[in-house]
């Protein structure tokens, strides 16, 4: 196994990474561009920045995560964005990382589980 080859954890689009660097990656005219982001934390203020190809935003993000002592870089593609290999690994974050675990084999209805996700969203916002 290669040791230096890097992982990433897949994140959805505007979702809050307070404690990561984000690398954005969508279509451009010739393959693919990426935009790298971080939130404002502490003492360290927020920033973004666009490259032309991915491979550079991945160790712009990585210098980032170093430097500003964040714990990860995370990856958000754009819907019609296949992963390339040679970026890396990409895993997705864990469905029983969620607030109540798996509900997948619940059999809630669509309404059911909008319903069970406001419900969780409200009490995090209280």
């Amino acid at each position: 196994m290669d040791e230096t080859r890097k992982s990433y954890r897949q994140v959805a689009v505007a979702s809050k990474n307070p404690l990561a660097v984000t690398v954005g990656v969508e279509r451009a005219a010739a393959g693919y561009k990426a935009a790298v982001w971080w939130e404002s934390v502490a003492d360290i203020d927020g920033d973004e920045a666009e490259y032309a190809d991915v491979p550079t935003a991945f160790a712009a993000a990585e210098a980032a995560r170093a430097l500003h002592r964040f714990h990860e870089v995370v990856v958000v593609l754009q819907e019609d964005v296949d992963w390339n290999e040679s970026w890396g690994d990409l895993r997705s974050a864990p469905i029983d990382n969620e607030p109540i675990g798996n509900i997948s084999a619940a059999g809630l209805s669509p309404d059911e589980s909008y319903t069970l996700a406001a419900g969780i969203e409200a009490e995090r916002d209280a």
